[in-house]
């Protein structure tokens, strides 16, 4: 890379034997797990004040909706979350509350991110913009 300055001066900024940046493959394979685990892409571009959808919290939800109901032993939770146990204990958002011995129930915090987000992760606005198709002319 060249660096032309204002009298006309031309600099090297970068030689084309300097050695190219290290790829990092844990840090790439870490990324494309992420993206496999999603389900669909809920998330909006070009927010930076809204929380960010994660593989993780849509399983999350995934557990609240099923939770939604009442409470359920983890058990059964499991048949479609297969990390639902550890979701559930962990509570990082805050959303579940131990119900019983291996039964968990759902949190104030719990339905009101259901009621944010809705059960597939899209969130109440997402779900209420119009379609493309709405506006086609017969």
């Amino acid at each position: 890379m060249l660096g032309v300055g204002a009298k006309g001066e031309v600099e090297v900024i970068v030689s084309p034997a300097a050695p190219m940046p290290r790829k990092d493959p844990k840090r790439r394979s870490r990324l494309v797990e992420e993206h496999r685990r999603r389900a669909g892409d809920p998330q909006e571009g070009g927010g930076s004040r809204k929380p960010v959808m994660t593989a993780y919290r849509q399983r999350a939800l995934a557990c609240a909706n099923a939770l939604r109901q009442g409470p359920q032993p983890t058990r059964a939770l499991r048949a479609s979350i297969p990390d639902a146990t550890k979701i559930v204990y962990d509570n990082v958002y805050g959303w579940f509350a131990p119900f019983s011995r291996g039964v968990y129930q759902l949190t104030t915090a719990g339905r009101a991110a259901l009621d944010f987000w809705g059960p597939d992760g899209a969130r109440e606005s997402d779900r209420r913009r119009p379609s493309a198709e709405m506006f086609r002319q017969p």
